[in-house]
């Protein structure tokens, strides 16, 4: 039961009438949204959005946060302590399929990862921790994320200050998902999102003729050996419990059909569970590509680039806002999944700081058979998860500031 010690006077049910009344101002702020998505490092109108709309509710706001971030804090009792909730803001480059009337205004850019959602998930949740506000023992930071898609926001906005002003010490967020129907949430405790990393090899060799091979020093069957053996690290270098990926994505090489190629371009991404997995994987790698770059008298450089840690979520903390959310949403709309996605976020440098709890919020529409997930251009979720994602993050910050 939710029963709150610092004795609310607004009960559940009328906490529940406030949802409702700030469900249809949500779903119009994720239609604007949606309709115009923007690109990572480009959230320029979405940070206004964010930003205009915080302060017509006279929430407290900073905007410019390592780029277009943007945070907002609802003071309650105790004005120095808070916790925190965090939505990403960013779309992907992508064309949308959907035939909606909401369909994205840009060409080539969509909301094809609920962002909008996340976005207007946390507009809504504002809207109704600002109304009991002067009841909550202390403060809540809204944080409103760029930059999820591509090089990752969240550590930026931590250098640049925003938990340093107020003492966060738990924070939550929500990410849709198309493998639960709207009205559900899924909780997993402990690691569930892995490590990435980006990588991009170059290797370079000699280019000549096709008709003399011998007169240069292919690159591409040397790559093609380096795209199969890299995955005899998974296979033969770590141990069988051990979970990781390595995903060559492109593969680019030669300018004409009769030239040898001098110079092949591989890039793609490592993710791991574990960080010193992950650590042993980044040597072996690079070790491999060079023992077999000097076999076919090749050279390589390695570059990696952009990186998430693991994502792991407080086990104590996510059992607590289980419970609540349980009772709250009814026992069959909750469910529990053990199984790490090998997905990133860059949620997980709050995480890394403080106790955190990532959950999933169901967005598929009940009874339809397509399920396309994130990152399609058919991604089409029931807005009425948009109701759901708000009564999680309200009632879980209720709980967590109940110690």
């Amino acid at each position: 039961m939710i029963d709150l010690s610092f004795n609310m006077k607004t009960s559940k049910e009328q906490i529940l009438k406030l949802i409702d009344e700030a469900y249809p101002a949500a779903v119009r702020l994720r239609n604007d949204l949606h309709m115009h998505p923007e690109l990572s490092c480009e959230e320029k109108e979405t940070s206004a959005l964010i930003e205009r709309t915080l302060k017509d509710l006279g929430i407290e706001t900073r905007s410019g946060i390592a780029g277009y971030g943007v945070a907002g804090t609802i003071f309650g009792k105790d004005r120095t302590k808070a916790v925190g909730i965090r939505a990403d803001i960013d779309a992907l480059p992508i064309t949308e399929a959907v035939e909606s009337p909401i369909r994205s205004r840009n060409p080539g850019v969509m909301h094809a990862c609920g962002h909008d959602i996340h976005t207007a998930v946390l507009l809504g949740t504002a809207m109704v921790l600002n109304e009991i506000k002067d009841e909550l023992p202390y403060s809540v930071r809204l944080i409103f994320q760029p930059q999820e898609e591509t090089v990752g926001g969240a550590e930026p906005m931590i250098k640049e200050g925003v938990l340093s002003d107020i003492d966060v010490k738990e924070m939550i967020g929500i990410h849709v998902s198309d493998s639960c129907d709207s009205g559900m949430l899924e909780f997993c405790p402990g690691v569930m999102n892995a490590s990435c990393m980006d990588f991009k090899v170059t290797v370079l060799g000699k280019t000549c003729h096709g008709a003399h091979p011998d007169m240069g020093i292919d690159t591409i069957p040397c790559a093609c050996n380096m795209v199969l053996a890299a995955q005899t690290i998974l296979t033969r270098r770590l141990s069988a419990t051990d979970s990781a990926l390595i995903t060559v994505g492109t593969f680019n090489s030669g300018t004409s059909e009769n030239i040898i190629s001098g110079k092949t371009e591989l890039a793609g991404t490592i993710r791991a569970l574990d960080t010193s997995i992950m650590n042993f994987i980044l040597k072996e790698f690079r070790s491999m590509l060079h023992n077999i770059a000097e076999s076919y008298g090749c050279t390589v450089s390695v570059e990696y680039g952009n990186s998430f840690p693991p994502l792991t979520n407080d086990k104590d903390l996510s059992h607590k806002l289980l419970a609540a959310c349980k009772d709250i949403l009814g026992e069959n709309n909750i469910r529990i999944n053990l199984v790490p996605s090998m997905g990133g976020d860059d949620l997980a440098y709050f995480f890394r700081v403080l106790k955190g709890c990532y959950f999933k919020l169901g967005c598929h529409r009940p009874g339809t058979a397509d399920h396309y997930g994130i990152h399609s251009s058919l991604f089409d979720p029931d807005e009425s998860c948009i109701r759901t994602g708000i009564i999680a993050e309200v009632f879980s910050i209720l709980k967590i500031m109940e110690e």
